[in-house]
């Protein structure tokens, strides 16, 4: 069962890899949310794949006779209730603190299952009319270094300051002579960018990513995403531990000298991002223009 956002649902396929690999499994059926259907569609490890809406997802972390149920991120219980007429509720209790970990994500969640896993890489496998798709709209920039940014995400205490976004925009065109692309829907509010809109599919996207030189990202989906098709990226962490979600392909950007503290009471006090407004602009540029002088 495959709960969370598209970043947790994504970094669970090294443990769709491993049920896949060990052996003791004739069929592997995900159930996860709908919007995160695409990450899995094209999975040939997969046997059966289950979209979920609202609660319905959680029904599917209930233990069942004849199969056995792996829910990576939450455990899922019956709740006990004194009144036998009442409707069933279902009791979900966080399995692991990750984010305040010293392992990368994957190999905390694989020793809590006493799982014998050797690789947390990730995988996202896409059709031939996605590369297609990617290869063509891609085209104009042939030849020339492709970087991919991604400024936005849901979370405010992730939120990077626009007008240091910009300054990284106009450095990656002047000084590395780089494209920079963003993916959006409404225009964007980044100038010098080429945007490409209207917002693709999740394995489009995945497959555009494969192309570019460098995806520069706070910590968010597409930062898993470049870790999934072999990009390099430059990710920017602050409430979040870059130990805990980086990835071998990544550069961890964090220069704030504040405690990690997602998912504590510390970040609901913080009233603003100081953690990612103290990241300079130039760290970034600098990190992007090396990743850059690499894959030449």
């Amino acid at each position: 069962m495959l709960s969370g956002g598209l970043g947790d649902c994504l970094l669970a396929s090294a443990f769709v890899r491993y049920f896949d690999q060990c052996g003791r499994y004739d069929c592997i059926i995900c159930a996860l949310p709908a919007q995160a259907a695409q990450l899995y569609d094209c999975n040939p490890r997969v046997s059966r794949l289950v979209t979920c809406s609202g609660d319905d997802l959680w029904l599917w972390g209930l233990p069942e006779d004849g199969g056995d149920v792996f829910a990576p991120f939450t455990k899922v219980s019956l709740a006990e209730s004194p009144d036998p007429n009442q409707a069933i509720r279902l009791q979900l209790d966080r399995l692991l603190d990750l984010n305040l970990g010293t392992e990368p994500a994957w190999r905390q969640i694989a020793s809590f299952y006493d799982l014998d896993m050797k690789d947390g890489s990730l995988e996202l496998v896409t059709s031939a009319p996605d590369e297609e798709w990617a290869e063509d709209v891609l085209r104009p920039w042939r030849g020339k270094k492709r970087v991919l940014i991604n400024s936005r995400t849901p979370l405010v205490e992730k939120e990077y300051p626009l007008e240091q976004w910009q300054v990284i925009v106009d450095a990656l065109r002047t000084e590395a002579g780089a494209v920079v692309l963003e993916l959006g829907e409404n225009g964007s509010v980044l100038k010098g960018t080429s945007l490409i809109s209207p917002l693709p599919g999740l394995r489009q996207t995945a497959a555009l990513v494969r192309r570019c030189d460098c995806v520069v990202s706070v910590d968010s989906f597409p930062a898993h995403l470049a870790a999934a098709v072999g990009t390099p990226a430059a990710v920017l962490f602050g409430p979040t531990n870059p130990v805990v979600w980086g990835h071998p392909t990544t550069r961890c950007i964090r220069t704030s000298q504040c405690p990690i503290c997602g998912n504590t009471p510390r970040l609901r006090q913080c009233k603003r991002s100081l953690c990612m407004e103290e990241i300079p602009p130039q760290t970034v540029v600098e990190t992007v223009v090396d990743i850059l002088a690499s894959v030449s």
